[in-house]
């Protein structure tokens, strides 16, 4: 069966256990920001959680990182990369989401093919670093208003066949309704080779609760995703007001369409 999770803070597990969730997913660029005291704190709290932490958003913190650049798979990039998948895969982490639509953005000087270029070898130098540690990299498509590069699930598929070789069944598509949704992209986009996957309403980006606007949008990607027999997680990334009511809400819709 699907399993279902929230991106958000550690602290949030117990009452998701509570609710009937089945995983957190955390940002892995504050992750890799925590001194060893602060990441040794996390690494506690996330061994005595009622939920284990399954998946990783937020790759790269901002605009740090020049993906699109000769720094895609350089020391400094490799030396973030290893620190992050190590203290991921000792959280217990399986999947980690490539979106950091700040870093991999295309310079206004440079054509899409090169940057599809430099996604390539950032991916190629990424993913044997991935293996090592036991993760798999999600390429995650974003609307156009967050990054000029790889905004539809078949660009991400696209992508992720490029890095070949034995490394390269550890990368592969993220399917995030939300995107979707902005890009007009028709949930039949969605086949083999989706690695993870995120939901949130169309209106304003909320938790997905009944009413708002969206049902038929969310019948049609968990449809999709069945019939492709995803047995995989699919994490509510979006805004709320109040996060138990809320996640409460966003569960009892996404159990009743996930079985």
């Amino acid at each position: 069966m699907i399993r279902l999770g929230i991106c958000t803070e550690i602290q949030n597990a117990p009452v998701m256990k509570a609710i009937g969730y089945d995983y957190v997913e955390l940002n892995l660029a504050k992750i890799a920001g925590l001194s060893d005291e602060e990441y040794a704190k996390l690494l506690s709290q996330v061994k005595a959680s009622p939920l284990p932490v399954e998946a990783t958003n937020v790759m790269f913190p901002g605009s740090e990182y020049k993906l699109c650049s000769e720094d895609c798979d350089s020391p400094r990039t490799r030396a973030y990369i290893e620190k992050a998948f190590a203290r991921a895969s000792e959280l217990g982490v399986k999947v980690c989401v490539f979106g950091s639509g700040a870093a991999r953005k295309v310079p206004d000087d440079m054509t899409l093919a090169q940057g599809y270029r430099y996604m390539t070898r950032f991916l190629a130098m990424a993913a044997p670093i991935a293996a090592q540690n036991g993760l798999r990299i999600a390429i995650e498509p974003l609307r156009t208003g967050e990054t000029n590069i790889i905004n539809h699930v078949v660009e991400a598929q696209y992508l992720a066949t490029q890095v070949v070789g034995e490394e390269g069944a550890q990368v592969e598509a993220l399917a995030d309704l939300y995107h979707m949704m902005m890009g007009n992209e028709d949930c039949a986009a969605i086949y083999n080779g989706v690695a993870h996957c995120h939901i949130a309403d169309r209106a304003s980006r909320f938790y997905p609760k009944e009413n708002d606007g969206s049902e038929k949008d969310y019948e049609a990607f968990f449809t999709a995703l069945k019939a492709i027999s995803y047995e995989g997680r699919v994490s509510v990334e979006g805004k709320c007001d109040s996060f138990a009511k809320d996640a409460k809400e966003a569960f009892l819709l996404l159990d009743a369409l996930r079985k």
